[in-house]
């Protein structure tokens, strides 16, 4: 097909309203697709994975007619404790496959600075670690308050400080490794029990006996988003691409005819009031110009009429002076041409 027929189809008024339709369709799609996310996010649970430290306490009192000899009570009369059985206890579920655990019983003597806690001296009173079996453990442990109170006269004793505080802190910290739903985790667990001497109310408690941490595990998936363009499925990524590419490709067309569609420019335009229709007679000579600049220079210099008339193919402007004509020739518009 030629370059000239093409041009014409292109033209038409109806293959440039299938293109102008085309643009709007592409265009809508493009600026959709651009303000759409390219990904989704899933997050799905895989499982619940559950532990737990528990601190059991019995007390072994003095002689009394009251309690009895061995006792569990949530607070305990500080002048019938001779000593504590204290059982500490871990256990986690799904069971830690591996892992360790360290227990230690530790007595810090302190004194008070305005707010401030100072410590001057600690011990570790018991201390135990291990591997964990079926995932937990359980450990036992003594304390003997007798013993203890003894200890901690001779110490503030040798410190020489007469208001010196003593605390017993039992702390646990346990790390291992697990299998949830698939996925292995890594678990760190951390307990602390404090004995407290409340010399006010003349009475032993423990704080926090037991900590149990539970959290449910996640898994989080990306999926790259689909896009159906005109019943065509395909990834968001290529779908912006290719409409965008169409979208341009329609709209070059409608360009190329808005651009097409100008009026010629009008090269004779500053000389276009002096011309007048008419062919010159006989000629001594004739001078050829070759562009509408020489026309207009030729015109300013010599001051007469241009003339216009077709001959062949071709329109002549024409300016006669003393038997000279200056001519400028261009090829007659298609227009004409069909019309002549």
């Amino acid at each position: 097909m030629k370059k000239e027929s093409v041009t014409k189809f292109i033209r038409r008024k109806e293959v440039l309203g299938i293109f102008l339709v085309l643009f709007i369709v592409f265009g809508f799609y493009s600026v959709k697709l651009m303000s759409a996310n390219p990904y989704v996010v899933n997050t799905q649970r895989i499982g619940t994975y559950r532990e737990e430290g528990t601190l059991k306490h019995e007390a072994y009192l003095k002689p009394n007619e009251l309690y009895g000899y061995r006792v569990t009570m949530d607070d305990y009369p500080i002048p019938l404790v001779d000593r504590f059985i204290l059982r500490y206890t871990y256990h986690s579920e799904p069971q830690l496959s591996e892992g360790s655990y360290h227990v230690v019983v530790r007595a810090e003597y302190y004194v008070n600075k305005g707010s401030e806690e100072i410590v001057l001296w600690d011990e570790k009173l018991f201390e135990e670690r291990g591997d964990l079996t079926n995932g937990g453990f359980t450990t036992e442990y003594v304390l003997d308050m007798g013993k203890f109170a003894t200890d901690s006269g001779e110490i503030a004793k040798e410190l020489g400080v007469k208001r010196l505080k003593n605390r017993i802190t039992i702390e646990t910290t346990v790390n291992g490794k697990a299998t949830v739903g698939g996925k292995e985790i890594s678990e760190d667990f951390d307990h602390s029990v404090e004995l407290i001497r409340d010399s006010a109310a003349e009475l032993y408690y423990f704080t926090d006996t037991s900590k149990a941490e539970k959290r449910a595990l996640t898994e989080r998936t990306v999926t790259e988003n689909d896009a159906t363009v005109l019943g065509i499925t395909s990834d968001l990524g290529t779908a912006k691409v290719v409409t965008t590419v169409l979208a341009a490709l329609m709209l070059l067309p409608l360009l190329g005819y808005v651009y097409v569609s100008r009026p010629p420019k009008d090269e004779l335009s500053k000389v276009r009031p002096y011309v007048v229709k008419g062919a010159p007679g006989e000629v001594e000579k004739v001078v050829a110009l070759k562009t509408p600049k020489d026309l207009e220079t030729t015109f300013e210099l010599v001051d007469k009429p241009i003339l216009h008339y077709i001959e062949g193919d071709e329109e002549v402007y024409a300016i006669i002076d003393d038997g000279v004509s200056y001519e400028y020739r261009r090829p007659l518009p298609q227009e004409e041409e069909k019309a002549n």
